[in-house]
């Protein structure tokens, strides 16, 4: 569904009503956040009961009925779902068939599963997404967003709403974009906040322009994992804090990186669980989206393991939401040490952030792709083609260490020059990638990485 000037109006108007209590949000006590957490849940879990097929069908195979949910306990007794389950049960046509001649929005996406499943919304949760969005910029921004703020994007698709009513315009071009043209684009338009995948930044970067110059003051990764170091790096080279923005297509916006630093969990739009935590807290992230009550995703497992802060302190950025202290990526994520055992990608990408992501390393792109059980190519990009690569002092470093990581085989590293590197099948790059037969699950996975 196409944007109109009823829907920018509406839109305008919601944010104009609500941007202060969203704000507040940010400050409330642990126990005023759960609480008004557990009762949004409360009435998403009854409603989906009601109109949705598939919960109703797996809630009553465990004797659930509306009302039985009174507190995080009776929650966290309903099962949990997964994209696999979603699909094999047609929930996706189950919604689009109940909509009750709502407007209805949808969105296509598979992620790493390989399961494709299209995602149904109504103009209350697309309203609320955009919302959240907007607080999420005057985050980064560390001040409020005015009317005649330009916002910027280097994306696939165009952000939905293209401006508020003629206020607070958003503009999209395609990743295709040579980043000449987008440096004379931000020029000319001068917004206070772009958002780019961050191999999209990384071509950025290579021009080596201050990005300050152009008004410009904040810019957001997204969709594409990067790491804190590089992010920095980024921010050194554009002279604007380079934030990242943890989200899907399921749970919405699931965490935000704040000037401080800090990873927070946007607990107005998901209720985060961990689940099968190890004795260092990483478990699995198991998601509550709490903005979409046409298509709900309730107790769903997308893949990603992570450790979750349970303190209450309040963040030099001012918010009190939980942070994530470790990301470990997606469960496919990983390089294979045997049969059973894994090499999770935060550790392999903490060796990258020692040695290729620094400027001594003559690396433009790279990807570290294991090709064979004790075969991993490092495959990269130079800054400068004439320079050394194979020969320099920090990926010599990298190729030395990196085997290091692993405690059942001794991979060879090899160093190959490329220009081409294998994404997912969306299009975004992967930094870590098994290739070929060798790209199975491993039997059991061990989350410790040691």
């Amino acid at each position: 569904m196409k944007e109109d000037p009823r829907s920018q109006l509406r839109l305008r108007r919601k944010w104009e009503h609500e941007r202060q209590r969203l704000q507040g949000r940010y400050r409330l006590a642990p126990e005023e956040r759960t609480a008004w957490q557990l009762e949004r849940v409360r009435c998403l879990v009854d409603s989906a009961f009601a109109t949705v097929p598939f919960y109703r069908r797996l809630y009553s195979a465990v004797g659930f009925e509306p009302g039985d949910l009174v507190t995080w306990s009776d929650f966290e007794k309903l099962p949990l779902v997964n994209k696999r389950m979603l699909v094999e049960a047609g929930m996706g046509e189950e919604v689009a068939g109940h909509a009750d001649g709502r407007t209805v929005h949808s969105a296509r996406t598979s992620g790493s599963s390989g399961y494709n499943i299209t995602i149904y919304q109504d103009n209350a949760s697309v309203d609320y997404r955009t919302l959240l969005h907007m607080r999420h910029c005057e985050m980064g921004l560390s001040g409020p967003l005015k009317p005649d703020d330009w916002r910027y994007s280097v994306y696939f698709v165009a952000e939905r709403f293209t401006s508020l009513a003629g206020g607070y315009p958003f503009v999209t071009v395609s990743l295709d974009c040579p980043p000449r043209l987008v440096l004379e684009h931000l020029a000319e338009l001068r917004p206070r906040l772009m958002a780019a995948l961050p191999s999209y930044l990384q071509r950025l970067a290579a021009e080596n322009v201050a990005l300050d110059a152009f008004g410009l003051e904040a810019a957001y990764t997204n969709s594409e994992r990067s790491s804190r170091e590089e992010r920095v790096k980024y921010s050194e080279v554009f002279r604007v804090p380079v934030l990242d923005e943890y989200s899907s297509e399921e749970l919405s916006l699931i965490a935000c990186e704040c000037p401080e630093r800090s990873y927070h969990v946007v607990e107005d739009s998901v209720y985060l669980e961990v689940t099968d935590a190890d004795q260092d807290g990483f478990g699995r992230l198991v998601g509550t989206s709490l903005g979409n009550f046409l298509m709900p995703f309730i107790r769903y497992d997308q893949g990603d393991i992570a450790r979750l802060s349970d303190t209450d302190t309040r963040c030099g950025c001012g918010s009190r939401f939980r942070t994530i202290t470790q990301f470990r990526g997606r469960e496919d994520e990983y390089l294979r040490d045997g049969p059973s055992r894994t090499v999770p990608a935060d550790i392999v990408l903490n060796l990258c952030d020692r040695t290729l992501v620094l400027e001594a390393s003559n690396v433009r792109q790279y990807q570290i792709v294991q090709v064979a059980p004790a075969r991993i190519q490092l495959r990269v990009q130079p800054v400068d083609p004439a320079g050394a690569v194979e020969g320099n002092p920090v990926v010599a470093e990298f190729v030395r260490e990196l085997p290091g990581l692993f405690r059942t085989v001794r991979p060879d590293v090899e160093v190959v020059r490329a220009d081409d590197f294998s994404p997912f099948a969306s299009g975004k790059r992967r930094l870590i990638h098994l290739e070929g037969a060798w790209a199975g699950r491993p039997g059991e996975p061990d989350l410790s990485g040691r």
